[in-house]
């Protein structure tokens, strides 16, 4: 966990998203919801592929952050606001957040906890 923490939150968050849109509502997995699931997706992928660099430690974190606001501006353009679309951006809020505050380390060495120090 110490090592895939962020991979595990973001995947986690797109597992969720995924489940409420299959079995949430009308059973039905409407195109909206495709698109919903795809950025969901994306950010799992995203948050796993990019490396902690010593001087951009918060790489992961922007990748979920940049992809939740899509997710909401996706949602709110998409078919607007009712009920069961707070679950979706409460999800991918959620999602961003558990990447900010689980650990990582990538296959460099470089660990999203550990400070910085000047050479």
């Amino acid at each position: 966990m110490e090592k895939y923490g962020k991979a595990f939150a973001s995947l986690a968050g797109a597992v969720l998203v995924a489940l409420y849109a299959a079995l949430g509502g009308d059973n039905h997995v409407d195109p909206e919801e495709w698109v919903q699931i795809g950025i969901a997706a994306a950010t799992a992928a995203g948050v796993y592929l990019v490396p902690i660099a010593p001087q951009y430690r918060w790489g992961k974190t922007a990748v979920a952050v940049i992809l939740a606001v899509l997710q909401a501006l996706a949602t709110t353009v998409l078919g607007g606001l009712d009920s069961g679309e707070w679950i979706v951006l409460v999800l991918a809020g959620l999602t961003a957040a558990g990447v900010a505050f689980a650990p990582a380390v990538s296959d460099n060495g470089i660990a999203s906890r550990t400070p910085v120090t000047a050479d």
